[in-house]
C-alpha cells in the first residue's frame, strides 16, 4: 500500500475529522455540498501524486527517495492553479533548480513538471 494518500483515503479523513454531532446541526445540513466540493478539491491533488508515482516507478526510483519528488509535484501544481505561460515557466525552472539542489534528478523533474504543466 503506497504511503501518500489517494483521493479516497483523503474523503474518509475529511469525513472523520467533520463528525456532525461535533461541528452541529448547521454544518450537517452542509456536508453533502462540503464534501462534494472537497472531492473536487482534492481530486486533482491524488491524480498528480498517482502520475507521478506511475513515472518514479518506472524511472526505478525507491521508495524511500519519493517524498522529495511529490514535494515537488505539489509545488508545481500549486502554482500551476494560479499562474500560466512565462510566469509559469519561470517558477517551475526555480523549482526543478531547488529540488535538484536537495538532491532530486533533474531530468526526472523535468518529466514530471511536464506532465503537470505541459511543454
Amino acid at each position: 500500500m503506497p504511503l501518500t494518500k489517494g483521493l479516497k483515503e483523503r474523503a474518509e479523513k475529511f469525513t472523520a475529522k467533520t463528525p456532525p454531532d461535533v461541528t452541529g446541526a448547521r454544518y450537517a445540513a452542509s456536508k453533502p455540498i462540503a464534501l462534494a466540493r472537497h472531492l473536487e478539491g482534492a481530486a486533482p491533488i491524488a491524480e498528480t501524486v498517482e502520475l507521478a508515482r506511475k513515472v518514479l516507478e518506472a524511472q526505478g526510483v525507491p521508495a524511500a527517495q519519493q517524498g522529495v519528488y511529490f514535494a515537488f509535484v505539489e509545488k508545481v501544481r500549486k502554482a500551476a492553479f494560479s499562474h500560466s505561460g512565462a510566469t509559469l515557466g519561470k517558477i517551475v525552472d526555480g523549482l526543478e533548480a531547488q529540488f535538484a539542489l536537495k538532491g532530486a534528478d533533474p531530468k526526472i523533474l523535468a518529466v514530471l513538471a511536464n506532465l503537470i504543466v505541459g511543454g
